[in-house]
């Protein structure tokens, strides 16, 4: 194997060497301003909403589940007691 010069440029990598790099992140970091995380606090907040409000739906509709399953149960019965009787006709 050969140790060819690559060329990252392309793949938009930046080597930077030593410590300029570490210099160049905390310039950055200290450019993010407030506005980004009060936007990604409401952007989760919003999310907590919707989740909060799919669970309690999801609570609701399970226990409506469970009262159909009652029912049909009950008409299961109450239609085999009819089909007996007509049987004994």
């Amino acid at each position: 194997m050969s140790a060819e010069p690559r060329n990252f440029s392309q793949l938009w990598l930046d080597f930077a060497r030593g410590g300029a790099y570490n210099a160049t992140f905390r310039k950055e970091v200290a450019v993010v301003d407030n506005d980004l995380f009060e936007t990604l606090e409401r952007r989760v907040d919003d999310l907590l909403g919707k989740y909060n409000a799919l669970k309690h739906e999801h609570a609701v509709l399970k226990e409506e589940n469970q009262k159909f399953r009652a029912e049909r149960e009950q008409l299961k019965s109450r239609f085999d007691a009819i089909i007996g009787r007509l049987e004994g006709i």
